[in-house]
């Protein structure tokens, strides 16, 4: 890695959910690990660039510990320039070599290592997985993303490519502009060509052209960038006292539905992860890791379900609750066990038909509650009280165990499918909107620097000037007068260009005397989505 290259070019890193402590925490129980409490819990982030990962972490983790080490003084430098700007007290960022960890920092429960370890020397690699054997707590789990084959043999030889243009250049600007300029070369020399390799080679050409400078300078620039096969990968991390725990990427539903094939050859999981590589080209792996000590327990039984928090992004889209919300599910009839109800996630995907009664009511439940999380003794709780008012005499014991059991099945299997989330620590944040609403400082901060913003839940959307010029003011301590006077303030500096009914009249056009008025309303639209994709604290 160059220092210089790295300060010049600087890398952005983004918040990355999977990388999320109650993310790797919830893996580890499942596979009947004792993970560390993520409440208190002490993360490394190697490679930490500017910090923002880990910063998302120690504003969602008040009582953790935040370490993060990069060797860019620049970005290190920024990032504790935000820490700053933040008021965050439980984090520290320092420009260090890799090689230079030592064990006077101390163990940590989590480790991360997240765009590194492809693009490091082979000494470099090695240290990574020393630090992840000797400062991982027993039960911890380290974290690590790398580039591997089959599927970056394509990347390979583009990066070939460049790298052969760019060989006489030294400065890292002049050497992205040659390359740059090769792509464009390429791109345009195979435009009319239609054999095999030419479309091939044009596809790969036309998306990388398409990546960030920053990105593509580091991907493909960089003296370091080297795959690795899955096994090959997992033999390294044994051989530092390491064993595979599991895949953030492929975790259960890739693999569940490749072993029925797997069974003619007698693979192991290694080899079953590994032949999933091979069929399905994959370029980019995300794996858990943890001391070759801890007995894990991939045996999935619904009972774990007891110790997690649970969310669904369910919409009931055909059926006899559609029209009705928590409080008005009134007739026995919409509940009958030969009616069935059919339930989409948000993103307009079908993910199932239900027609047991308990089932029904909790999706529905889930459903209306999201984004929230709610623990599973008090899903089934709520859920049974909604079925009482319904009809008590019927659903008196609707709760009996082989009724629960079925639950927690259903649960873990839409788990396993991508369905429903689980969570130890899950993400908070509030729906109802304060006279003073307080948004996430994260938020605030990206919102004065771009249209996307991460919320509370670690997701990304796209935010427009209007909803941005209100959220970096969400610091608790305007109310909604002072909105409409900053959006006031925006309108005239022409900022902002807002309109009204379906004439578009322009706001500038509206009379002083309905303006108000207007701007309020609009102000309450946004504050209700900010709170509806998570944005707002309590």
């Amino acid at each position: 890695m160059n220092n210089n290259d790295y300060d010049e070019i600087p890398y952005t890193k983004h918040i990355y959910k999977q990388t999320q402590p109650d993310n790797l925490a919830t893996i580890a129980a499942l596979f009947g690990m004792q993970p560390p409490p993520v409440a208190t819990c002490r993360v490394l982030e190697l490679g930490c660039a500017s910090g923002i990962n880990l910063l998302a972490m120690a504003q969602a983790i008040p009582q953790g510990e935040f370490w993060g080490i990069d060797l860019s003084v620049q970005q290190i430098q920024e990032g504790q320039a935000n820490i700053q700007q933040l008021g965050l007290h439980n984090i520290t960022l320092k420009q260090m070599d890799i090689m230079a960890m030592d064990s006077d920092f101390g163990q940590f429960d989590y480790i991360i290592v997240h765009g590194v370890y492809s693009w490091v020397s082979p000494t470099v690699r090695a240290k990574i997985l020393q630090v992840c054997h000797h400062q991982l707590h027993p039960q911890g789990v380290a974290y690590v993303s790398y580039n591997v084959y089959p599927g970056w043999h394509v990347d390979t030889m583009l990066r070939k490519m460049v790298l052969y243009h760019v060989q006489q250049l030294e400065k890292p600007q002049e050497k992205l502009a040659a390359a740059k300029t090769l792509l464009h070369f390429l791109i345009e020399s195979i435009k009319h060509k239609y054999d095999t390799y030419s479309l091939a080679l044009k596809k790969e050409l036309i998306r990388i052209n398409q990546l960030e400078e920053n990105y593509f300078f580091h991907e493909y620039l960089e003296k370091y960038n080297e795959a690795v096969f899955f096994h090959e990968f997992i033999e390294q991390a044994h051989q530092a006292g390491l064993q595979y725990l599991a895949d953030t990427k492929t975790l259960f539903t890739a693999i569940a539905a490749f072993i029925p094939q797997t069974e003619i050859l007698s693979l192991n999981l290694i080899e079953k992860e590994q032949y999933f590589d091979f069929l399905h080209n994959n370029s980019f792996r995300e794996t858990l890791l943890c001391h070759q000590a801890v007995t894990l327990n991939r045996d999935l039984v619904p009972d774990k379900i007891n110790n997690f928090y649970i969310a669904a992004p369910l919409k009931l889209t055909t059926g006899h609750l559609l029209n009705n919300s928590l409080n008005s599910l009134e007739t026995t009839a919409k509940l009958e066990p030969n009616l069935s109800e059919q339930f989409e996630t948000l993103s307009g995907r079908m993910v199932l038909s239900v027609s047991s009664p308990l089932l029904k009511v909790i999706c529905f439940y889930l459903g209306e509650i999201w984004p929230q999380s709610i623990s599973f003794e008090d899903l089934l709780r709520r859920v049974y009280e909604l079925l009482i008012k319904i009809d008590k005499n019927r659903y008196q014991a609707i709760l009996a165990p082989p009724h629960i059991q079925e639950v927690k099945t259903m649960l873990l299997e839409f788990y396993l499918k991508d369905i429903v989330e689980l969570s130890s620590y899950p993400p908070q944040f509030t729906l109802p909107i304060s006279e003073r609403p307080l948004a996430s400082p994260i938020a605030r901060l990206q919102s004065q620097r771009g249209n996307q913003v991460t919320n509370l839940r670690y997701e990304v959307f796209k935010l427009n000037l209007a909803t941005r010029a209100i959220l970096k003011h969400l610091d608790g301590t305007h109310d909604r007068n002072f909105l409409v006077e900053i959006m006031k303030k925006n309108i005239v500096e022409e900022k902002l260009l807002l309109y009204q009914g379906e004439e578009r009249k322009a706001l500038t056009e509206i009379e002083p005397s309905e303006l108000d008025s207007h701007l309020s309303h609009q102000i309450a639209e946004i504050l209700q989505d900010l709170a509806k994709k998570a944005y707002l604290l309590a």
